[in-house]
């Protein structure tokens, strides 16, 4: 994800920031499909509080390029915290 660029032009650089996916493959047509990605993050971000922190994240989540590239996926969850 973008986040830690989002985070930074924001004004409010990441000290860190920790993701894992999980991803769900099921058999679509007769040919194994991602159909899900789960995304869950973690972030130590001085200065932001956690609904600030998680509406940066979506924000992140909407323009990553990853994400674009993933757009056949059709559920990609995030559960984005602060530490702590």
């Amino acid at each position: 994800m973008a986040l830690s660029l989002v985070l930074t032009e924001a004004g409010t650089p990441p000290d860190s920031i920790k993701t894992d996916a999980s991803v769900q493959i099921r058999m679509v047509d007769g040919a194994p499909t991602i159909t899900q990605i789960n995304l869950k993050t973690v972030g130590v971000v001085p200065g932001v509080n956690e609904a600030e922190f998680i509406a940066r994240a979506n924000d992140a989540k909407a323009g990553c390029p990853v994400s674009k590239a993933l757009a056949g996926v059709p559920e990609i969850n995030l559960e984005a915290s602060l530490a702590g």
